[in-house]
């Protein structure tokens, strides 16, 4: 168990060996232990990359885990250029005490980056306001891009796909048998995840690998209820490189296993017309062709959901009030309105656009656009820029819709929605980052802000109404980890959130300067897809 010799460098002991952490202290000044750089994995270098990961064997004498880890390797998107490591599998522990009267619950996040970006450490989200809680947090780093999800069909190759998830589930393994050995609760584990981060815990509430790793769920801002995986994407990565060959997957393979990383994380070989439809993420999870004993995705998962374990456990799902703001091409760059006049299925959400003939995505497109900016072709202009803000917000919360969807009819645990509407001045550092103090709204990511120190957080006076929502936003999801209710002692004098029923009105947790239980806004525009999936012939849910 932890030794308390030392109270400013602790040390515990795992199933691997013993660690040693750090005193540390919050943006105010309250005192937590830090362990971060703890290895779940052996690193995956050499023959194994690309490869499931494999369980670690203990160490001797006393690791230090004083301070984070590189970050999986990648194109960064402050910098633009490649950094980090292949070798990334470790995890990120803090919590403010080691010893209480009762065991405490687990937070695991899972972070955003289009599965080919982002750091787990508190480098990127500092988990300073957890740390008054009395709560464990916990991140996990996992292989990204193609070192994450490189996929072949050929057994014989052992890359069956989803090597990503795979370090996830190897990750929560690990927290599952060491958790006691933190103060931690192993019956309380919460997986929680923002953008991909939360696509990667919806795959997993899907996959029988990881039923009892955790108890209960919150999918921030990202679900996607198909893959949408390209095909041939490891051929056209080769390719790219300079690959001369035929699209045999030993060949493939060959090639890109003998080349720079570097050059495979930043590779971009998207066509133009792939950009203009909105294409990002050529690696991202597979249906794994063939089955193997830590096969992950065996369907899509829209059919695993139906039957899929975690029905049984409570869930959190949202996502902000101004999502399109960061998925809109026209904020950023003038001739996007060129293209969407030309190419009006961009604008379609991804499962349409790959499962519809040419004739019918362009049709759905233009179909969309009048609905939300009454016009398509030359007559939509600049000022239809906040009608294409609001298609993509509600692409985004469309998906969502059919992850409750399913919920409704196949869970049998609660499922509780918020809508995140706070829009600060100042402290919407995402939106500020990419557009400017003159921007309002709230956008991809901006929440985010409210439950972590992140590189432009600043310092609140505490009374102002965003340190008050910071408290209420971390208070929220503690309660919900602790209980499996997210109404916070600190909350429920001011509002009773109720998880989402069959009939009757969609009601959502609504989280601005006040917190309100209301009919989602967005309700009446939703239903437009249903007749878009339904023209399709895809199935909701």
């Amino acid at each position: 168990m932890a030794d308390y010799s030392e109270a400013t460098s602790p040390v515990v002991e795992t199933t691997h060996g013993r660690v040693r952490g750090v005193l540390l202290k919050t943006l105010y000044d309250e005192e937590f232990y830090g362990f971060d750089g703890i290895p779940y994995a052996v690193p995956p270098l050499g023959t194994l990359r690309f490869k499931e990961p494999h369980a670690l064997k203990p160490w001797h004498g006393i690791r230090d885990c004083s301070k984070p880890q590189d970050k999986c390797i990648q194109v960064s998107s402050y910098t633009k250029q490649v950094e980090g490591s292949e070798d990334c599998l470790y995890l990120n522990i803090s919590m403010k005490t080691l010893k209480s009267e009762e065991p405490l619950p687990l937070m695991v996040y899972v972070h955003g980056g289009g599965f080919k970006g982002g750091d787990a450490s508190r480098r990127a989200w500092g988990p300073d306001y957890f740390m008054r809680e009395n709560v464990i947090h916990i991140s996990i780093g996992h292989r990204l891009g193609p070192l994450g999800f490189l996929s072949f069909a050929d057994p014989s190759l052992e890359i069956p796909g989803n090597a990503g998830l795979k370090d996830l589930i190897l990750a929560l393994k690990w927290i599952k048998a060491n958790a006691r050995n933190f103060n931690g609760d192993p019956e309380r584990i919460t997986l929680f995840g923002h953008s991909s981060g939360s696509m990667a815990v919806q795959l997993l509430l899907v996959t029988p690998q990881t039923e009892g790793l955790f108890h209960k769920a919150v999918l921030m801002a990202g679900v996607s209820p198909e893959l949408n995986r390209l095909p041939d994407m490891e051929y056209r990565l080769a390719k790219h490189l300079g690959y001369e060959g035929e699209n045999i997957d030993a060949k493939v393979f060959e090639f890109i296993a003998a080349a720079d990383p570097k050059l495979l994380v930043s590779a971009d070989f998207w066509t133009p017309l792939e950009k203009e439809l909105g294409r990002m993420m050529p690696f991202v999870p597979s249906v794994e062709s063939y089955v193997t004993p830590q096969a992950v995705l065996l369907s899509e998962p829209i059919v695993l959901q139906r039957t899929a374990w975690s029905n049984r456990i409570p869930v959190i799902i949202g996502a902000n009030s101004g999502e399109g703001l960061t998925f809109n091409p026209i904020l950023r760059n003038a001739t996007a309105l060129q293209q969407i006049q030309k190419h009006p299925e961009c604008v379609l959400p991804q499962t349409l656009l790959n499962r519809c003939d040419p004739g019918q995505r362009r049709q759905l497109g233009q179909s969309l656009l009048d609905y939300f900016c009454q016009a398509h072709g030359h007559r939509l202009v600049m000022e239809h820029t906040d009608g294409l803000t609001d298609l993509w917000t509600h692409n985004m919360m469309h998906s969502q819709e059919r992850f409750i969807m399913a919920r409704l009819s196949y869970g049998q645990a609660p499922t509780y929605v918020y809508r995140f509407d706070f829009d600060s001045p100042d402290f919407n550092l995402y939106r500020i980052r990419f557009f400017g103090k003159e921007q309002r709204g709230v956008s991809h990511v901006d929440e985010l802000g409210y439950i972590y120190v992140i590189p432009a957080t600043f310092k609140l006076d505490k009374s102002r109404p965003e340190y008050v929502n910071i408290c209420r936003m971390v208070a929220m999801l503690v309660s919900f980890a602790a209980t499996s209710d997210p109404n916070a002692e600190l909350t429920k004098p001011l509002v009773q959130w109720k998880p989402v029923t069959r009939f009757g009105p969609r009601m959502i947790l609504n989280i601005n300067e006040e917190l309100k239980f209301i009919a989602q806004p967005e309700r009446q525009k939703l239903m437009f897809y249903q007749r878009l999936y339904e023209q399709a012939g895809v199935a909701l849910f």
